[in-house]
């Protein structure tokens, strides 16, 4: 089960790769399976088809429903350069946060 934690407390849990809801709508889980619609259907098309070939996804951080980080066994973190609202651009800023915490190679697309 999904921790609670705060919003402004959630690089923590990103940078290890740990579930977490927020109350703020930022969420986060672990993922087994494809690279497919249900981790980047609500991105924007020209976002999703920069994201074909990660096929190893193994970590979906995401705000509202709407995915704004993965972690890849090859390739670490990548984190979409997609512009949302204010409270997305703060789940946002603690995804990069997290990641760069994490120690693994960061591409943002």
């Amino acid at each position: 089960m999904a921790k609670p934690v705060p919003t402004r407390d959630a690089s923590g849990p990103i940078s290890r790769r740990e579930a977490f809801v927020s109350h703020g709508a930022l969420s986060a889980r672990g993922h087994s399976g494809p690279s497919d619609h249900l981790i980047f259907g609500s991105l924007p098309q020209s976002y999703s088809s920069k994201l074909k070939g990660l096929d190893d996804v193994d970590y979906v951080v995401k705000s509202y429903d709407t995915p704004i980080g993965f972690h890849s066994a090859e390739h670490g973190w990548v984190i979409p350069s997609v512009k949302y609202s204010r409270t997305t651009s703060k789940h946002q800023s603690q995804v990069r946060k997290g990641a760069e915490e994490s120690g693994r190679p960061v591409k943002y697309v």
